[in-house]
């Protein structure tokens, strides 16, 4: 039954474009403008070029931990995943650092969060959201700072020595194929954009309850479910509350980017699925209780 799941949701998907084509076209339409103006210009320089840098002699110079970190944080989803599959693949870092890095890793990005949440959805500034831009942050950090403790410092899989240097040539190659990579994962997360924004417009066109009218597409796509909650009349301490939830847990939409990029990798898209519903959870409680009554 469960190899059948998969087949079965997307004959539904396809019958739902055939008898439902004005929504499924707005949410096709929605997903792809998404892509092309924000996610496309926003991540795909920052694949291209942390792909090549991972590959480069300097970065065995540098401890992984704060290379993922950085580029997970500031980028947004599914950077921090990207990075994280190539330490691994590199041999910068094992296996178990892996899954323990990508909990922390897989984050929005301050720009997302900032510009398109605080700002331009919620009407709040930059001061107002501070206290919820830490909900969002800190939870990820307190569920792994207890294990770095105890674990002691993350460890790498190869020697410390540099990397053999390469031919001016070979070089330009390790460019290329880190810009062919940055486009084949562009695409996907295009593709992955339209399917779950698609299912969002679907679901919001079905429910007229205001709160599952709001969950349920910011369970599958972030941005399309936060645009659907500020619109959909509920409190202020539950819109915004929800809002910062979606955007911690990245949406499914988030987590088929983020698996698609750790493709050939030990790393459990379950397991990262968990941990973010985890830290979604500790977000929404925190930005409640903070939310000025």
């Amino acid at each position: 039954m469960k190899r059948l799941l998969f087949p079965l949701s997307i004959l539904l998907l396809f019958l739902l474009c055939i008898f439902q084509p004005k929504t499924a076209v707005s949410g096709a339409a929605a997903g792809l403008s998404l892509w092309y103006c924000t996610v496309l210009p926003t991540l795909l320089p920052c694949m291209v070029l942390s792909g090549y840098f991972i590959s480069s002699e300097l970065v065995s110079y540098l401890p992984p931990a704060p290379l993922a970190l950085i580029t997970g944080w500031f980028c947004g989803y599914p950077m921090g995943a990207k990075t994280v599959s190539d330490l691994w693949k590199s041999q910068r870092i094992s296996e178990k650092d892996g899954k323990r890095l990508l909990s922390l890793c897989c984050m929005p990005s301050p720009m997302f969060l900032t510009g398109f949440l605080c700002m331009g959805m919620l009407r709040l500034s930059l001061k107002d959201a501070l206290p919820f831009l830490a909900a969002i942050y800190l939870p990820p950090v307190l569920c792994w700072l207890p294990i770095r403790l105890k674990e002691g410092k993350v460890s790498r899989t190869a020697s410390s020595s540099p990397l053999p240097k390469n031919s001016p040539l070979q070089t330009f190659l390790n460019f290329e194929k880190s810009m062919m990579d940055g486009f084949l994962i562009m695409v996907k997360i295009g593709g992955y954009l339209m399917l779950f924004t698609m299912l969002s417009y679907f679901f919001r066109s079905w429910i007229q309850n205001p709160f599952l009218s709001s969950l349920i597409p910011g369970l599958l796509e972030m941005t399309s479910g936060i645009a659907f909650t500020v619109q959909s009349g509920l409190s202020g301490a539950l819109t915004v509350a929800l809002c910062f939830a979606f955007a911690a847990f990245g949406g499914l939409s988030g987590a088929a980017q983020t698996v698609s990029v750790l493709k050939s990798t030990p790393f459990s898209g379950k397991s990262y699925l968990f941990q973010k519903f985890l830290q979604a959870t500790m977000t929404f409680v925190a930005v409640f209780l903070l939310y000025p009554k």
